[in-house]
């Protein structure tokens, strides 16, 4: 049988479906809403802004014991609810929500609200409920900067909010089940989330389909469009190639393998340069500050063990015409350990390889057989060191002696002043 490029493939199979009935449409998308809780199916939010620049001609019955209060108006999509923001300078602030639109702020349920000291400045947060109709009650978050904060002036009078209430999409693809997630309404920027391998987790590169554009998970090509906030599924006119899926990056699988070449100017072949070693692999940048805080650990850790069999590799997510700058950094931190630095920021190569949507991100890899031995959640902390010697030892099947600890031991002895001297003492 003659090789298919994907292409072809693609091509193909959307020959087969269209003559077999298979196109998705509107009616296969089956919807369910979900009154609280999608903001965390989602993975993330993106907040609006309400501005409390109101007048209370909106309000018919207001809560008792106002003290200091603001008024603005909450929308989302085409459904607007007032609110009263009341910040007595003594006391504590409150926050009414007109849930029912029916202008009484009496007869709602109860929305919460605290703040909380951070620093000098408080944030404050909350959530309530907004009515949407069809006797759907679906919860907003809210948050807002202390206004008193110099630093975030233009926020003095603005209340942060976003939707965590949504629906629940399922569909099929080429036969396949999925579903996704979208807060508050659909619009024609709705990112869906799509976990196509089942791990449980969405990376934002490979499981992430766009309303209106075009997609390809499982062979033929597919796109969402939002029309009077309703999402239908369609086939695209045009036809991609299937996306990959996203590495499995999990402990016991190959480490990928690359080609780059280090700030110092080596080609380095990964995880082939490791032979007889393991490495840790250190996306990070310097303008991180997480990366920047795990920094004394690691050195703490190469310093114990780099001549032992360990190794560290970073790579950079640094912007363009930063390599100066990043030399003097490695300098002034004493950082010996070789990186690679390509300018893209979260556009580098490796980093959209390994599917990185956050750092610090650090994988271990058995520089041997290529096998990953842990990743963040062992690979960060205070106990980065002692980690690093068990992996060696285990590799090597050797019994280490901690250098770190034995100094510490040595310094809890009690000291013995010894004298000496040319004759008795008297």
């Amino acid at each position: 049988m003659k090789y298919l490029s994907q292409r072809r493939k693609a091509i193909l199979l959307a020959v087969v479906a269209a003559s077999a009935g298979l196109t998705a449409h509107a009616e296969d998308l089956k919807q369910d809403f979900i009154a609280s809780g999608v903001t965390a199916k989602v993975g993330g939010y993106r907040p609006e802004r309400a501005i409390m620049d109101r007048e209370a001609d909106f309000v018919k019955t207001a809560p008792e014991g106002l003290l200091a209060p603001k008024y603005g108006m909450l929308t989302i999509a085409d459904k607007n609810w007032g609110f009263i923001l009341d910040e007595p300078e003594e006391g504590d602030a409150r926050l009414f929500l007109d849930s029912n639109g029916d202008g009484d702020f009496t007869n709602d349920p109860q929305t919460n609200w605290k703040g909380e000291q951070q620093g000098e400045f408080k944030m404050y947060s909350g959530d309530g409920l907004v009515d949407l109709g069809d006797e759907r009650l679906g919860a907003v978050n809210f948050y807002r900067f202390d206004p008193k904060d110099e630093r975030r002036a233009a926020l003095k009078d603005t209340l942060m909010f976003y939707s965590d209430y949504g629906f629940e999409y399922s569909f099929a693809l080429d036969g396949q089940t999925f579903s996704t997630f979208i807060a508050g309404v659909p619009t024609d920027s709705s990112r869906l989330p799509i976990d196509r391998d089942g791990n449980g987790k969405v990376s934002s590169r490979f499981e992430t389909a766009v309303v209106g554009k075009p997609f390809n998970f499982t062979g033929m090509t597919y796109v969402f469009n939002v029309e009077e906030g309703s999402l239908s599924l369609e086939r695209a006119a045009e036809e991609l190639d299937v996306m990959p899926l996203p590495p499995n990056l999990e402990i016991g699988k190959p480490a990928l393998t690359f080609t780059a070449s280090t700030m110092a100017g080596e080609e380095l072949e990964f995880p082939k340069a490791y032979a007889g070693k393991i490495v840790m692999l250190d996306f990070w940048a310097t303008w991180c500050g997480p990366c920047i805080g795990e920094i004394p650990n690691m050195k703490v850790a190469y310093d114990a063990w780099h001549d032992k069999g360990f190794d560290i590799l970073g790579i950079s997510f640094d912007q363009a015409d930063m390599a100066d700058k990043i030399k003097e950094f490695l300098e002034e931190r004493e950082l010996p350990w070789p990186q690679i630095y390509e300018g893209k920021m979260w556009d580098t190569d490796l980093g959209k390889m390994h599917d990185v949507g956050g750092i610090p991100f650090v994988l271990l890899v058995d520089g041997d057989s290529g096998e990953i031995l842990a990743t963040a959640r062992q690979l960060r902390g205070p106990k980065l060191s002692a980690f690093i010697k068990q992996q060696l030892e285990k590799k090597f099947d050797i019994t280490l002696e901690d250098p770190v600890a034995a100094e510490a031991e040595d310094a809890q002895k009690p000291k013995v002043l010894k004298v000496e001297t040319d004759g008795d003492i008297d």
